[in-house]
């Protein structure tokens, strides 16, 4: 560190020396110390937005929630929401009391700990996108394991690089603070690493899909098409990938005395809240407006190829969501027997769970849809959604709607032979009407 000898400023060290525990930083950081123009009212108008946002993916998480939905990623929104909304208030603060360390160190705190939120959460829409386009591959255990393991390495690099930045305001050892330096390096470095690895992995998917001429049904979940959720991944990658990578890159450059007056141009405040809240903010209130709620979702204890289903759920599964039917009703035709379905024909088993789905050779039921059952277009452009009802007598068959359930419940099967879902109605609140054949069966 440059001294007082060899500079017009004085020497950041000796300041810190005499100021005490907590020290004071001795070299420039990306934002700087706020002040009350421009950083108090630039801080209460992300306040707000914040706050708005929060609201916004709390009520989503609620609402679903009394629905039988339980999306966990507008609870993790809702808590990135709440460290940034902290970070502006003690900004705020800071900028009144320039002089205390305490609530600098607070601040920054909160700034390091929010944003892998958003990391997060892009790689687990990045995860259900590749299970969806290719489920043998997306369900395999290497690619399974790859998402915790991650996880374990952020969350251990988040803890080393928080007890770092604080014990960097206790010591005045020049090695002690150069491994911090280190360390705060390689744990924005990893930030860069994790926000971009969405974008070359749904590149890779989405052309392996395309150049795959023997490639199977999309195994499609939540709503909307296909191309608009690998847009939201990509474009949201690319720009929290920005922000990571400017906050890395500042890191790498010569290190600046924190009692120099002049400021490098990429720590002002400007780039500090373009590239940290402004970015953070615009994904934020992009992903509220476009649902990723509704575009993102799968059932609950959804787990193995074609587990999505558009919307299905599975009997026998850890989480099965029973709620739009009945206690009586949500078991009947869900457990117990295997006797025959429809025509007596002894090839359509009831209840089966999906864990022996793929490995038998007739229609195995055991699933309810809440979701339109009604024939729609599908991804590539010509699978009906869901894929209409048939026997495996009658490929042709008829949609769920066609025998007396109009978008509501209908039970699934598994046709392993054709790789294809049938669909039947199933008993609800209103009795419908069953062949003969299938009714003495149950």
């Amino acid at each position: 560190m440059s001294n007082s000898s060899s500079n017009s400023f004085p020497d950041p060290a000796e300041i810190a020396k005499d100021h005490g525990k907590p020290y004071p930083p001795q070299e420039q950081g990306l934002g700087g110390t706020p002040d009350v123009i421009p950083d108090v009212p630039t801080c209460a108008v992300f306040l707000f937005l914040f706050l708005l946002a929060a609201a916004g993916h709390m009520g989503l998480f609620r609402i679903n929630l009394s629905r039988g939905k339980k999306f966990v990623l507008s609870g993790m929104m809702f808590g990135f929401c709440f460290t940034r909304i902290m970070a502006t208030l003690l900004r705020i603060v800071w900028s009144v009391y320039p002089k205390s360390v305490k609530i600098g160190l607070a601040a920054m705190i909160f700034v390091y700990a929010g944003i892998i939120l958003l990391f997060i959460a892009n790689l687990f829409f990045t995860q259900r996108l590749v299970r969806a386009q290719h489920p043998h591959v997306g369900w395999s255990k290497p690619f399974s394991i790859a998402l915790p393991i991650l996880l374990f390495i952020i969350i251990g690099s988040i803890i080393a690089l928080i007890v770092g930045v604080i014990y960097s305001f206790y010591t005045l050892n020049e090695e002690s603070l150069s491994a911090i330096r280190d360390i705060q390096i390689y744990g924005e470095t990893l930030y860069a690493i994790v926000a971009f690895l969405p974008i070359p992995i749904v590149l890779i998917s989405c052309a392996g899909r395309y150049f795959n001429k023997n490639r199977r049904t999309v195994d499609k979940f939540g709503s909307g098409k296909m191309r608009s959720k690998v847009a939201i991944i990509l474009i949201s990658a690319f720009f929290l990938d920005l922000g990571a990578c400017w906050r890395a890159a500042t890191l790498y450059l010569p290190v600046t005395a924190s009692t120099n007056p002049q400021t490098p141009w990429y720590f002002t405040k400007p780039c500090f809240y373009v590239f940290n809240f402004g970015i953070e903010i615009c994904v934020t209130f992009a992903w509220l407006a476009l649902r990723i709620d509704k575009r993102f979702f799968i059932p609950n204890g959804a787990k193995g190829p074609y587990s999505y289903a558009g919307g299905f759920t599975f009997a026998g599964e850890p989480g099965n969501e029973k709620i739009a039917l009945g206690n009586r009703d949500s078991m009947r035709h869900l457990t117990g027997s295997q006797a025959s379905g429809f025509g007596g024909s002894g090839r359509v088993s009831w209840g089966g769970s999906r864990a022996s789905l793929g490995h038998s050779s007739r229609v195995s039921w055991g699933g309810i849809s809440r979701e339109d059952v009604s024939t729609g277009l599908g991804e590539d452009g010509f699978q009906p959604v869901p894929y209409g009802a048939f026997e495996e007598d009658d490929p042709q068959g008829t949609t769920a709607a066609d025998v007396g359930v109009s978008g509501a419940e209908a039970e699934m099967g598994w046709d392993p032979r054709s790789g294809r879902w049938a669909l039947r109605p199933v008993s609800s609140t209103v009795h419908l009407a069953r062949p003969t054949t299938a009714r003495s069966a149950v």
